[in-house]
């Protein structure tokens, strides 16, 4: 006959509740000997029954016991925190109710069932009216942002620190001046620009810039934006501050519970997702109250009021702005396109359509919940195949730039999906002998800005770097063309070239490399294609773009052509970067429409990151035979030029080919250094190049004190310029 387990964990299940009523301040859910489990145990012994092992391997009284204990937990009579359980006022009142376990133990079932009924109710009522969250991760990131709709939109105060009220039409007019309407601050991160940006800002509007950051990655998971950027990027503002706040435990488990891929767009834009973000919370902050409390309760006028606001119509931060306030009816899908594909495959019929994809992203959602009774997911792998495979896609259409002012939540033209940019390694470092660094910080200008140029004095690498950073980003996609005086528009672009037929000249529109690498970019609008243009001032550049000038700064937008009747628009995935000489010619003296359409990056002998670059090189060639010499003649040599747009730079005494000996060095300073410098000192006289001659440098050098080619990798004197 089968031992019955029954009275022994009845008795044990009001010995808990007696243990716990003992211990105010909780017992440890653990097996140890002062754990829950044990000091039940000592006080109702295991049966030999129960000291056996289930299935799982666990010992079966103490499986029943964790079993049972939810029971407790249903019933309100304990609660279990941390890994520590605690009895709570009804758990010590029904120890007196029921003297007996037998009675304890069936009330607990009565409680357990009647709340276990309810909540079912409550479910199924959630899934008949509302989208329900899909995880528990899903469950965390609705707590973390209702923080930002009730505390920041609702009541105005910080979500970090609820005692100061920084949600205000004051500090978010001051976001405006300093972060929107400020001229750009030049090269570098979002986070290095921000905190340039707001050097002068009052601490209101830092810490409310902070939040509004926190906000915008709060729904982006792991994958695309990785805790610890998200925690740099807000860390980074509230370190400005003359008052600092922390962000508190309750949003970090937010920021590392993200929940959406957000598409390329969210992510390599940050500027821009930040623009509208700081927009819509600023025409929120300036509307009625009436307006406030019927947007907060209404998800469908919060989804025309996010349409209504002008700037960038960027889809895919307006709808996650529709699910960071209302995800109990906007789903997760931040791509327009998406939206239309899973509308279409789930949709019960074309009658069924309301004309807005969203309220029947919602419809579907509700439908599909009641009839599994369970949440749905678009994206896993039961329901993708669905509407991924078989489906007709519609001709993704770019995502415009221009200022835009949607109305009625009208649906805007679907984003683009681009690889993103791979990051600066160990291998494209050792390459360039730069630090990664300052290479992540050129991608990102690239990848946020589109054009970017590279400028300096001759020598510098230049034209090096631009190609190594275009084939990491590209592979086999980049591209190099190189400007001079008589370069046209029919060279670069388009334009009629002659040819011979049968004997006979005649003309044939023919394309330029810009042309053929936008025509292989629209074609493969994933990918990243990069055209690398040398020497780029040195060609009369309003000749060369023509009406293209137009188009570097507003992408997408359409416009005709010289030699053809269609449109044409620059694709997202088309990446330009150019070199610039200094000693030709001054970035002051390019137009100005260029300059704005390009952001700039200085490449100087005396500069990190070309100041390292020789002490680099020749680290890694220690078998020449000139030791640290190279790099201090040329140091010495940059210290005497007095115009700096023509010192020397570094690549004149790396050759391509072998180490750098005593005859090389010398052939290289004679013909080609000393050339150089004195057609910059033409007219001058001869004996100005005496003070250039290498005996001259290394008498200079010698009565200096010696200095190790390791001080001058990074650390020591010649990375620093002293002396």
């Amino acid at each position: 006959m089968t031992e019955s387990t029954g009275p022994n964990r009845r008795k044990r299940i009001r010995a808990v509740l007696e243990i716990l009523s003992e211990h105010s301040e909780g017992v440890r859910n653990s097996k140890d000997p002062d754990g829950v489990f044990q000091l039940a145990v000592d006080r109702v012994p295991l049966s030999p029954a129960e000291a056996t092992t289930n299935a799982s391997g666990l010992v079966r009284g103490n499986a029943n016991l964790s079993f049972d204990s939810i029971g407790l937990v249903v019933a309100g009579w304990i609660t279990k925190t941390d890994g520590i359980w605690r009895i709570t006022p009804e758990g010590l009142k029904v120890l007196d109710l029921y003297p007996s376990a037998d009675e304890l133990f069936g009330q607990m079932a009565k409680l357990s069932a009647a709340q276990t009924a309810r909540r079912k109710a409550n479910r199924a009522e959630q899934l008949r009216t509302v989208l329900v969250s899909r995880n528990a991760k899903e469950d965390v990131f609705r707590a973390t942002t209702g923080l930002f709709v009730e505390r920041g939109l609702r009541e105005g105060s910080s979500v970090f620190d609820p005692d100061r009220d920084v949600w205000t039409v004051a500090a978010i007019t001051e976001l405006r001046t300093r972060f929107i309407e400020a001229p750009d601050a030049g090269g570098g991160t979002f986070v290095e620009k921000i905190r340039m940006q707001l050097a002068e800002a009052s601490d209101e509007a830092r810490l409310l810039m902070a939040e509004l950051v926190t906000w915008q990655v709060l729904p982006i998971f792991e994958g695309a934006i990785g805790f610890g950027k998200k925690n740099e990027r807000i860390s980074a503002i509230l370190q400005t501050m003359d008052e600092p706040a922390v962000i508190p435990d309750e949003v970090l488990k937010g920021l590392k519970n993200g929940v959406v891929h957000p598409g390329q767009a969210m992510n390599s834009n940050t500027f821009q997702a930040m623009v509208l973000v700081l927009s819509v919370v600023e025409n929120y902050l300036q509307s009625s109250i009436e307006v406030q409390q019927e947007v907060l309760s209404d998800p469908w006028a919060w989804k025309s009021f996010v349409f209504s606001v002008k700037g960038r119509s960027f889809p895919t931060q307006r709808n996650a702005l529709l699910y960071m306030v209302h995800p109990e009816t906007f789903t997760d899908i931040f791509s327009d396109e998406d939206k239309g594909l899973v509308r279409n495959a789930f949709i019960s019929s074309d009658a069924d359509s309301t004309g807005d994809v969203d309220r029947d992203l919602f419809n579907i959602g509700l439908r599909m919940q009641q009839e599994t009774m369970a949440p749905v997911d678009f994206y896993d792998e039961q329901h993708k195949p669905l509407w991924k495979k078989g489906v007709t896609r519609p001709t993704p259409q770019p995502e415009p730039v221009n200022d835009v002012t949607p109305t009625n939540g009208e649906q805007m033209t679907p984003e683009l999906e681009r690889e993103p940019f791979p990051v600066a390694d160990a291998a494209l470092s050792g390459r360039v002998y730069i630090e990664e660094k300052w290479l992540q910080e050129s991608l990102d200008l690239l990848e946020n800005k589109r054009q970017l140029i590279f400028f300096g004095p001759p020598g510098t690498g230049k034209t090096f770097i631009a190609l190594a950073l275009a084939e990491h980003v590209a592979r086999d996609e980049a591209e190099l063309v190189q400007f001079h005086p008589s370069y046209s528009y029919e060279d670069f672009f388009q334009g009629y070239r002659p040819i011979t037929v049968n004997g006979a000249l005649s003309y044939e529109l023919k394309d330029g490399p810009l042309r053929r690498i936008v025509d292989k970019a629209n074609k493969a609008k994933h990918r990243n294609f990069v055209l690398v243009i040398d020497e780029i001032n040195r060609g009369n550049l309003a000749k060369i773009f023509g009406e293209l000038y137009f188009l570097l700064e507003y992408r997408h937008r359409k416009i005709s052509l010289q030699y053809s009747e269609e449109t044409f628009e620059l694709p997202d995935n088309l990446f330009i970067i150019g070199t610039m000489n200094t000693s030709d010619r001054s970035i002051a003296l390019m137009d100005a429409a260029m300059r704005r359409r390009f952001a700039f990056r200085e490449l100087h002998p005396a500069q990190s990151p070309v100041s390292e670059v020789l002490h680099g090189w020749l680290l890694a060639h220690k078998s020449n035979d000139l030791g640290s010499e190279p790099a201090l003649l040329l140091r010495q040599l940059n210290r005497k030029i007095i115009d700096p747009s023509f010192s020397i730079g570094p690549s004149y005494l790396m050759p391509k080919v072998g180490g750098i000996t005593q005859d090389v060095l010398t052939r290289i300073w004679e013909s080609e250094i000393l050339p150089l410098l004195e057609e910059h000192h033409y007219g001058e006289g001869k004996d100005v190049l005496k003070q250039y001659r290498l005996d001259t440098l290394r008498t200079e050098l010698a009565e200096r004190n010696p200095v190790s080619l390791e001080d001058l990798d990074g650390h020591g004197p010649a990375a620093t310029g002293s002396e």
